[in-house]
Parts: structure tokens; sequence; C-alpha cells
């Protein structure tokens, strides 16, 4: 016992070093382990700005213009969610005057940008529905917010192609321009030809 006493006097030095040594060796492996990790709030913080601007996109997209005339109370143009109808219109007009012929127009169609709807008054004859486009009685279809019924009044459109340019769009997303038709399977550089002044986004 003596022995071992006298031996660690003799090396205090030696026995000082090693307990530094450790202490500083625990301490780095406790800290290291506390670290937190800040990868995932960078990567987090860099995708904020993109998810804004598609925001701000798709609501742009949502708005299409309107243009309504005759027998209505406060006739103009007007902006509309992607997706109204007529009679949404009429209301955002002020609604329909007493004489206003309802039996001349659809409330219940869809409305597509650049549209005109024009209410006849009792007894006014008309060569149309009270629905076209801005372009004369000609119908401009919005084939961002068109349904198939839609694409009936469309030369060259059938029910079958109608379903395969609403079914791209709901997989992909809203058409940027008239161009990106050609993506839909049948519809090819010449057959976009043909659509283009009928068609709208």
């Amino acid at each position: 016992m003596e022995r071992l006493i006298d031996l660690l006097k003799r090396n205090k030095l030696a026995i000082g070093i090693i307990s530094v040594l450790i202490i500083l060796i625990g301490g780095y492996f406790i800290t290291a382990k506390h670290t937190p990790e800040v990868k995932n709030e960078l990567k987090t913080e860099q995708k904020m700005p993109l998810k804004k601007v598609a925001t701000e996109k798709s609501i742009k997209k949502a708005n299409l213009v309107v243009d309504v005339q005759g027998a209505v109370k406060v006739p103009g143009v007007y902006r509309v969610k992607n997706g109204a109808i007529v009679q949404e219109v009429l209301q955002m007009a002020g609604g329909l005057n007493d004489n206003a012929d309802v039996k001349q127009i659809n409330q219940a169609k869809r409305v597509v940008d650049q549209m005109q709807v024009y209410v006849p008054t009792v007894g006014e004859k008309t060569n149309s529905t009270g629905i076209g486009s801005s372009v004369g009685e000609s119908k401009i279809v919005n084939i961002n917010s068109a349904s198939v019924d839609d694409f009936k009044d469309v030369t060259g459109i059938g029910p079958k192609k109608a379903e395969k340019i609403i079914e791209y769009r709901e997989k992909n997303g809203d058409f940027n321009e008239l161009h990106d038709l050609t993506k839909v399977s049948g519809i090819g550089e010449k057959s976009l030809e043909s659509l283009k002044d009928q068609l709208t986004v």
C-alpha cells in the first residue's frame, strides 16, 4: 500500500495530464451529440419564394374578363373567377332589367375569357343565343376552363379530343399558350393552325 502511494506521488504530473485529456475527449463527444443540424432549415427557406410565385401565378390565371351588355342595370366589363357561369356575371352587372328576355340566354353556361354576354329585350330578335365573344358572332373557347360541351362549338375538336385536352389540363395544370395543345395526343401543328382563331388561354 505504501509503495502504491509512493508511486502515485512520484507520477502526479503524468496522472494530471491523463485526467485533463479524459475530460477534454469526453467534453468533445458530448458537444458533438447536441450540435443541431441546419441543412434542412436552409433548404426550406430557399423553397419558400418558389411557392409564393406559383400561388400568385395561379391567382392571375383564375381571372376571366367578360363584357356584359344589353338589358342589364350596369353594363360593362367584369372580372370573374375561372369556372363562373353567366348568371354570376349578370348579378355583378346589377341584375336584369324588367324588359330583359331571359328565354334567349343560357344563364347556366360557363363563361370564358373575353366572352361577351348580351341580354336582349323582350321582342328583340338576335341571331345568336345572346352569348358570344368579342369578335363578331364567333365564339372563342378558353382551353383552360372549357368543358366537353364548350368544345362542341369548336370546328375540329370532337368529344374524344375535348376529353384528352381536359385530361391533360387536369394532370399538368393550365396551358400557358395555345401551342401547348400540340402536347395533347392527336393535335399537331396543322390542326393547331385551324384551331387558333377559335381558342384562347
